[in-house]
């Protein structure tokens, strides 16, 4: 029959979306990821140590897949004419297109937020990487400043100590003073207090000192401006201030949620984009329960799959299957003392300390990895909407 399917994106959702997308259409369509890096990066390790390795090569796995890869920088949209516009002022067609580009971090809009350190992306954990290991090798005990006391802040400070040890010796990350700062009154508000005990344990264990409260309204690389005139010098300051979909979703037409996330229907489509499903960060979709997906990589996993099946679906005629993912958990890396892992939006907590901690290492180190040297065939079963709420 012929067609184009394109998925723009490189990320859990837009791999899982072009492996989905493939494993319906067969040889009936052309099957083609466009990302601006060759690169799968493991966004929810990159509070850990060594950065640098937390990413997947894309090309050997798409080509085992008999997915077309191009490497660019989706700019524009064309919908009367089905086309993407490169930033090279090239373009794509597509027949039908997901748009899978994901979120950044939202940076607060203070003075001084853009010279702050940041992990949201492989190049800047690794950055922020290498200003650890010059802090360590030349402080004896350094201050090291976190705004954004939520999921990946929490992550971040309980894992300082044990970074700075590995560049500069075990006396370096003792002696350090890490500091979590947020507006919130409570450490990790978005996790609610089923597992809140066990964090504030952990954050006391690894002497964090927490300010919450608080409101800041100047940031630099080296100090963080308190609304009430203080003042923190650091020798690094990171911001983990939460996430908004990235601007390229913003080309396609509908509604928005306050994340500026497109509000989709059920099967995953733009309601005023005939041709178009989103997925990943850049949705705003119903779990099939009243729930709207997170920015998570869970969600990204699953509705990359879905979307990717129904845009095949959609060029072969068939019916669309609506977008589920009933079984939600979290689980929170707490360094040395474990982590916590909860079930449910009510976020029940369900398991906490060591054994939390492996099934937090299973994840990181092997859910959400696609299997490298893996077979193309292998890969396309793993497609299967069925797959991504496994083993969790």
């Amino acid at each position: 029959m012929g067609g184009r399917i394109l998925v723009v994106g490189g990320g859990f959702a837009g791999f899982w979306a072009a492996m989905a997308a493939r494993r319906v259409i067969g040889d009936r369509a052309a099957v083609t990821l466009l990302s601006r890096e060759a690169v799968l990066q493991m966004r929810p390790r990159l509070y850990e140590a060594r950065p640098e390795t937390l990413g997947v090569e894309l090309p050997p796995l798409l080509d085992a897949a008999g997915v077309r890869f191009v490497q660019g920088e989706a700019t524009g949209l064309d919908l009367a004419g089905c086309t993407v516009t490169l930033g090279t002022g090239t373009h794509l067609g597509y027949d039908r297109l997901v748009v899978a580009t994901g979120s950044l971090m939202r940076r607060p809009p203070v003075p001084g937020a853009e010279a702050a350190f940041s992990i949201d992306t492989q190049a800047e954990a690794v950055e922020f990487d290498r200003r650890l290991r010059d802090i360590a090798l030349s402080c004896r005990a350094p201050t090291i400043a976190i705004v954004g006391a939520g999921f990946t802040g929490i992550e971040l400070a309980l894992e300082l100590r044990d970074r700075l040890a590995e560049h500069g010796g075990t006396a370096v990350g003792q002696r350090a003073r890490i500091v979590l700062l947020d507006r919130a009154e409570v450490v990790g508000p978005e996790l609610g207090p089923g597992p809140r005990p066990q964090i504030e344990a952990a954050l006391a264990k690894a002497e964090v000192k927490l300010r919450l409260a608080v409101e800041v309204t100047g940031l630099a690389a080296d100090r963080v401006e308190l609304a009430d005139g203080e003042t923190i010098v650091a020798d690094a300051v990171a911001i983990t201030t939460g996430m908004v979909a990235a601007p390229y979703i913003a080309e396609v037409p509908g509604a928005r949620d306050a994340l500026g996330r497109l509000v989709v229907d059920h099967a995953l489509q733009a309601p005023a984009a005939p041709g178009v499903f989103v997925s990943g960060d850049s949705a705003a979709a119903d779990t099939g329960d009243g729930h709207v997906a997170l920015q998570s990589c869970q969600h990204a996993l699953q509705t990359g799959r879905f979307a990717g099946e129904n845009a095949a679906r959609d060029l072969l005629g068939q019916p669309l299957l609506p977008y589920t993912q009933l079984r939600y958990v979290t689980c929170l890396d707490l360094g040395r003392s474990g982590a916590v892992r909860t079930q449910g939006w009510d976020r029940a907590l369900v398991q906490a300390g060591a054994e939390a901690k492996t099934v937090k290492q299973f994840i990181n180190r092997k859910l959400i990895y696609p299997p490298t040297g893996a077979s193309g065939a292998l890969l396309l079963a793993l497609s299967s909407t069925d797959t991504a709420e496994q083993h969790l």
